[in-house]
């Protein structure tokens, strides 16, 4: 496995898990501690201010000291109710449970009170485990008292975790009966009849409300024995919300809040604080768990995305700074009323670096293990040297090792542009952005100037003459395209020096056969051009200037009286422009490419003898063409495959007896060939000629029964069959005479079907 393969697998990994931790914290509330001193801490940092209108009756030990032991006489109550109510207080809280029946004349006197002028709230409270199997009983008051109150509400205390009270329900739900049960202050907030504004922005009943609470004793508070005394003015009571519960020691109804000096809020003080949060609509509303769920794997996604492009220093920035930026939105929205607990978000980002660091480092660690290895044994030109000192510690190892890895690939890289640097020809190396990125020494003489650094266009503009830069230009934009078959292929140039050059460009591969770049071979054959026009203007001399002499003196031979000479000289000269056509022939037919076309091989063969028919006439020699097959094709260049036959057949009729007979044969052989033979009557080939019968000028022994010498025709002929694929022998028949066979591969029809 590759390290890039790895690491996106390692890294995904981490991803999952990460996340379920992050699910599973907010599932379990694992940083739950975490999160309730970190909202303690912030919301300790601004508390709202203690509504004037909310005052408080308390139950206190001077109280009790006064009246006597709880519980009171309902009559007592009563009396203090008529007393607040000729306040004309806006409303009363009586948080006190009346779910039990007392003498009928004080509940009398308690319900006659309730009735007097204030609206009267009244508690109900529930007893878990319920009757008859179910969760919970709901008790309420007796109906005397429950009738007489304004409202009948649920005083329901939440704790968290911890056991502090930070949150409310403003809405307990009954499930079983179907019941929706509000708070008892929120019936109190209810002076129009329809439910508070933080009430009716709840998504659903039971959800809570995290309470901002005002600081410890803020709220104005009197005795309930002064009050009960008479010692209260009624100016102090005056449309104000009363509010009527027990703060003595020992009474049960006091609470863990999460205030700094950490002591205990009556439940009297906290529905106060429930109170005025109602009237300023400013209870802050925990976010959804899906949005919370949300908003915690964001920078733990963030942070696993940054990873892929980040280096270590700046993933560590990133990781801390995303810390920062978690708790600073976390506070932003506290501020908003919407509490995010960014406990979950800041563990997974805290799980998140300390994996990633760990299964990178292991990541590296294998993968320097694995390609060092494998370096040592590929056996190097240069070996790769050993550390000569070694760490204690496997990552300080694996850095030695890494550094001596470092040093070889400087040494080999020092070779390779050394063995560059002293290569016989010019040569540049270009990138895939076609940026000249090295060059050796012989190239810089050639240009006169380093292109390094330069677009290959640019150094392309300042060697190669503008008539050939099209040609340049098309052959390097195929590199890319040339397979390894190909890059053998070339182009030639002339550059603004006038010297003639051939660049050849191949391919630059990584060891996973990626493509890199391309180094670029110069060749300096501008010798070898002028050999080659050298011989081209030798060329143009045999077929053009030795030729017009011999037609100037064939024109010349009628005016010769002797008619042997005349006979002689024609022979010679005509001989002499034979050669001259040729070896012209012979030796341009390897420069020009071969274009065939699909021909009939007797009807070849029909055509050399029609036109020698005159020649063999003179000496009443009769050619037959047999054609053993009809439909023999072949695949061939008619001219010079015609002019071959003709050199045959010519040779046959030259060297056969007066009112001989010469026989052409055409017929398939093995392997998917076709053999012409021609066969004459004369008197065969000498044994010594028949080895070197196909070079040029070939010659025998003198008093042999051929000519001494063969001039270029069978030479030609020769040409022409390894240029069709195909060859020609010759050898003596049993029955006398000599024949020549020539075999040319069979035209199929595959290569009809890709020619057409």
């Amino acid at each position: 496995m590759n390290l890039r393969l790895r690491l996106i697998i390692e890294w995904l990994v981490i991803a999952v898990l990460s996340s379920l931790a992050v699910m599973l914290a907010l599932q379990w509330r694992g940083t739950s501690a975490f999160d309730y001193l970190f909202y303690d801490q912030l919301s300790g940092l601004s508390r709202p201010k203690a509504d004037p209108d909310i005052l408080l009756v308390t139950i206190d030990d001077p109280s009790l000291q006064s009246i006597g032991v709880w519980p009171w006489p309902r009559n007592t109550h009563a009396e203090l109710l008529n007393k607040l109510q000729a306040a004309k207080p806006k409303a009363i809280v009586l948080d006190i449970l009346f779910s039990e029946p007392s003498t009928e004349a004080d509940d009398g006197a308690l319900a006659t009170a309730m009735q007097q002028g204030a609206p009267v709230y009244i508690p109900m409270h529930f007893v878990s485990p319920g009757s008859d199997g179910q969760d919970y009983d709901v008790v309420k008051p007796i109906p005397v008292i429950a009738k007489a109150a304004a409202g009948i509400g649920q005083v329901n205390v939440e704790f968290d975790n911890d056991g502090v009270v930070r949150r409310a329900v403003l809405c307990f739900p009954d499930g079983e009966k179907g019941l929706k049960w509000p708070h008892l202050i929120e019936l109190v907030a209810r002076v129009d009849g329809k439910p508070s504004l933080a009430y009716r922005s709840g998504d659903r009943c039971g959800n809570s409300v995290l309470i901002p609470y005002a600081p410890r004793g803020s709220f104005t508070e009197i005795s309930y024995a002064d009050l009960l005394n008479g010692e209260v003015p009624a100016d102090l009571i005056a449309n104000r919300v009363v509010i009527i519960g027990a703060t003595a020691v020992g009474s049960g109804d006091s609470y863990p809040v999460p205030l700094a000096d950490g002591g205990l809020l009556s439940g009297a003080e906290i529905m106060a604080n429930m109170h005025s949060a109602i009237k300023r609509n400013d209870f802050v509303k925990p976010l959804p768990f899906a949005a919370t769920l949300l908003l915690s794997l964001f920078p733990v996604w963030i942070l696993l995305i940054a990873f892929l492009r980040l280096s270590p220093r700046w993933a560590l920035i990133v990781s801390l700074s995303a810390v920062a930026v978690v708790l600073l939105t976390s506070g932003l929205l506290l501020g908003a009323q919407i509490w995010f607990p960014p406990g979950a978000a800041i563990l997974g980002l805290l799980l998140v670096y300390p994996l990633w660091g760990w299964r990178r480092l292991q990541a590296m660690s294998d993968f320097m293990d694995t390609e060092l290895g494998a370096l040592e044994k590929e056996g190097e030109i240069i070996p790769v040297s050993a550390p000569t000192q070694l760490a204690a510690d496997m990552v300080g190892r694996q850095s030695a090792t890494l550094a001596g890895a470092i040093d070889h690939m400087r040494d080999l890289r020092r070779m390779v542009a050394d063995t560059l640097e002293h290569l016989p020809d010019p040569m540049f190396v270009t990138d895939l952005d076609d940026t000249v990125t090295l060059t050796n020494q012989q190239l810089d003489d050639r240009i006169e100037k380093d292109i390094t650094g330069q677009t290959l266009a640019a150094a392309l503009d300042d060697f190669v003459q503008p008539a050939y830069r099209r040609a340049v230009d098309s052959y390097l934009a195929k590199r890319a395209e040339r397979g390894e078959a190909e890059e053998d292929e070339f182009v030639r140039f002339i550059s603004n020096s006038a010297r003639t050059f051939v660049l050849r460009a191949a391919k630059i591969l990584s060891d996973t056969n990626e493509l890199r770049g391309y180094i670029h071979y110069l060749a300096d054959i501008t010798d070898l051009a002028q050999a080659e026009t050298d011989r081209e203007e030798a060329l143009q001399l045999l077929s053009h200037d030795m030729r017009a002499p011999q037609s100037a003196i064939i024109a010349m031979l009628p005016d010769l009286q002797d008619k042997n000479a005349r006979i002689r000289i024609e022979s010679h000269a005509r001989r002499t422009m034979q050669l001259a056509q040729d070896f012209v022939q012979i030796a341009r037919m390897g420069e020009t490419e071969f274009s065939g076309v699909d021909l009939l091989l007797a009807e070849l063969a029909r055509d050399a003898a029609d036109s020698l028919w005159p020649l063999a006439k003179e000496r009443n020699i009769s050619i037959e063409v047999v054609d053993h097959e009809g439909d023999a094709f072949v695949f061939a260049e008619a001219d010079s495959l015609s002019r071959a036959l003709t050199n045959l057949v010519d040779n046959a009729i030259k060297y056969s007896p007066d009112n001989g007979k010469i026989t052409i044969n055409v017929a398939r052989i093995e392997g998917g060939m076709l053999e012409l033979s021609v066969q004459d009557q004369g008197k065969g080939i000498d044994a010594d000629l028949l080895p070197q019968l196909f070079t040029r000028f070939a010659s025998g022994r003198e008093g042999t029964s051929r000519v001494k010498s063969l001039g270029l025709g069978l030479a030609f002929v020769r040409a022409v069959a390894e240029r069709h694929h195909g060859m020609v022998t010759a050898e003596n028949s049993a029955s006398g005479g000599a024949r020549f066979i020539l075999t040319l591969p069979e035209s199929v029809e595959e290569t009809l079907s890709a020619d057409a």
